[in-house]
């Protein structure tokens, strides 16, 4: 038996093995569980996974956020215990996360306005909203609530809680020196910090008794000046330990100060938690650890319970993207894991506007309850145009379901712009997806014909009774600087974002980028261009630079990298080219300010969907006299989550 397939004890409970789903939030809920929770936390028990932790329940209205669920409300008990028993039934284990988030509350509640509490009067780091300092009466609250809640998720069938004092929220705020500035019992040294953490879990100990399964997910390190480091948040855990019984470790870093540690993207490493994790585990060996980030691959998840990491392996995303993920590593079928590849597009790129969670590799997260589509009665043949991530995708799903399937590249390899894309810093990860889309297709059976460029006799000479047009996208041939009538003397050059990136060392020493598409596809550019060396000049129309950048919680990180990149930035401000020069003008002012003399411009502008043959789709359609549908790019300038599930959709729409 390996490492991984070993069941864990964990306080009251055995976890059937090793590898777990951290808490994470979907927004398939509001207020109490639904159907759409528990289909997807039963899809992964049925693909192994031996332990969920379903992630913020808020144990005080003054908490309430929609789209999440409220673990104080009495008919909650039932809700969770329909859920619950599914998971049982599956095979899995179940925990519930509760928590407040503090000075990351709304002030805008689903039931009206409130206060936003908080140790101290500060600014939200997410929010901006000034806080308000939590009275002794409004702690006291808070320790009943949480008891409270915990004894509601016991009876709601809950094989444990996780008291949240991590993320930068309520809990975690009163820890730590960057949010609580108070000078009573709750604040200064780590006695007073502790005290209202500590009080929480003597009260919920004390409320549900020693039968049960309390742990904790904590903080290994804030990495912000003024915080806590991995030492100090040791010493936080030996604390509270000291306090109250606590049955397991649950691991996590950062907060909203620093929120790429929070919710890692492409650009961090893949174990960004792992030395600490161990150091955490080194400290507290009587008590399971849960090793969040602690793989280096996730193929390697027996590699960090043997090394003695940590005692589980925590694969948030991993199983968001492939849901069968723990039952290939506890079978060994590494080979055919679909990765996630860590843009946070889907998942945290949709949390954060309010929307339910998916998943750039994986459009079936979070619609468990559909139907899988049927094998085609009637197998057609499928012609699909364009080997990026649109048509590969398109041309898998047609072919497990069964239709005879030719993809026409013109390349020499595939993955169309995902190639560029992989060439970012920070973004090498979008190869898998390149990869694994390959090989499925090939394992699928679909006849790739690479360095074929497709045309209209080509599509017909194949004999296909349905075309997919998925060609992508390119930049238009009139940018924003197109129109250079007023430029006298020498004009250097102006090169689009794609010839940009393919050939950096050729503009120059003094680059001027002017970006009027402000999305992760601009910033792509700029951190290639950053780190060809040259000095960066980028001016924008936006009031912000990359304004369309940071659902996935990576702008902080993508702007650090720019600026540590010498990247010079002019916002609300447009290029004009005059008498030989380069000029910013103030969009409100039209005050002009004289820009360095570039040695090339590279206009940044959203790209434009490409045809065939000079015919959209439509176009297509009719000279071929056969089907033509467009997705992804073609029809359409999007990112990858858009290209993905359009082709998974269509081929849905074919089986109907």
């Amino acid at each position: 038996m390996t490492l991984l397939a070993q069941p864990l004890r964990i306080g009251a409970f055995d976890a059937p093995n090793r590898i777990m789903q951290a808490a994470h939030s979907k927004q398939y809920s509001d207020r109490v569980e639904s159907d759409r929770e528990t289909a997807y936390f039963v899809r992964r028990a049925r693909g192994g996974c031996g332990l969920f932790v379903a992630g913020n329940h808020l144990v005080h209205p003054s908490a309430s956020t929609r789209g999440f669920q409220d673990a104080w409300r009495p008919e909650a008990v039932d809700a969770n215990r329909r859920m619950t028993d599914a998971i049982h039934e599956a095979g899995a284990r179940v925990l519930v996360q509760l928590n407040h988030h503090g000075a990351q509350a709304s002030p805008e509640g689903p039931a009206g306005p409130r206060a936003v509490l908080a140790p101290s009067r500060i600014l939200s780091p997410s929010t901006g909203v000034a806080t308000a300092a939590a009275s002794r009466r409004d702690i006291a609250a808070l320790v009943e609530a949480w008891a409270d809640s915990a004894e509601r998720a016991r009876l709601g069938g809950f094989d444990g809680v996780e008291v949240h004092m991590a993320h930068g929220y309520l809990l975690h705020q009163f820890l730590t020196p960057l949010t609580n500035r108070r000078t009573d019992a709750y604040g200064g040294d780590l006695e007073g910090r502790s005290r209202f953490p500590r009080e929480v879990l003597r009260a919920v100990r004390a409320r549900v008794g020693d039968d049960f399964t309390v742990g904790i997910r904590i903080v290994l390190d804030e990495h912000h000046e003024g915080g806590l480091d991995a030492a100090a948040m040791r010493e936080v855990v030996a604390a509270l330990r000291a306090e109250a019984r606590i049955d397991f470790l649950d691991t996590a870093a950062g907060s909203y100060h620093d929120v790429h540690w929070v919710f890692p993207s492409s650009a961090m490493p893949v174990a960004w938690l792992r030395d600490d994790v161990a150091a955490l585990k080194a400290a507290n060996p009587d008590i399971p650890v849960f090793g969040v980030g602690a793989a280096l691959r996730v193929e390697e998840a027996e590699e960090v319970l043997a090394s003695g990491i940590a005692d589980m392996v925590a694969l948030t995303r991993g199983q968001l993207a492939d849901p069968d993920l723990a039952r290939k590593l506890l079978t060994g079928a590494t080979e055919g894991i679909r990765h996630c590849i860590r843009l946070n597009q889907g998942c945290l790129g949709r949390g954060s506007q309010g929307l339910p969670v998916s998943c750039t590799v994986n459009p079936e997260a979070g619609r468990e309850l559909e139907p899988a589509p049927a094998a085609a009665a009637t197998p057609r043949r499928w012609a699909v145009v364009g080997g990026g991530p649109a048509g590969l995708r398109a041309a898998l799903d047609l072919a497990r379901l069964g239709h005879a399937v030719t993809l026409l590249e013109r390349e020499h390899e595939l993955g169309g712009q995902l190639r560029r894309a992989a060439r970012v810093p920070g973004r090498s990860s979008v190869a898998l997806l390149v990869a694994d889309l390959e090989r499925d297709a090939r394992a699928a059976g679909v006849e790739l014909r690479l360095g074929t460029p497709a045309t209209a006799a080509v599509l017909r000479a194949l004999g296909a009774d349905a075309v997919v047009l998925a060609t992508g996208a390119a930049p238009p041939a009139r940018t924003a600087l197109a129109v250079e009538e007023g430029f006298e003397g020498e004009r250097p050059a102006t090169i689009d974002a794609w010839r940009a990136m393919d050939d950096p060392a050729a503009l120059g020493e003094r680059v001027l980028v002017v970006d009027d598409d402000g999305t992760a596809r601009a910033s792509g550019v700029l951190l290639a261009l950053a780190a060809s060396g040259a000095a960066i000049e980028v001016v924008t129309p936006f009031e912000r630079l990359l304004p369309h950048v940071g659902t996935g919680y990576e702008r902080q990180l993508v702007l650090r990298s720019l600026a540590a990149g010498g990247v010079v930035r002019r916002t609300a401000a447009r290029v004009r080219l005059d008498g030989g020069r380069a000029w910013a003008v103030d969009v409100l002012t039209g005050e002009a300010t004289r820009l360095a003399d570039p040695t090339a411009i590279v206009a940044l502008t959203p790209p434009e969907a490409l045809g065939l043959d000079g015919h959209d789709a439509e176009g297509l359609e009719a000279a071929l006299g056969v089907p033509v549908l467009a997705i992804g790019d073609a029809r359409a300038p999007r990112g990858i989550d858009a290209a993905i599930a359009e082709a998974w959709q269509l081929a849905r729409d074919a089986a109907a």
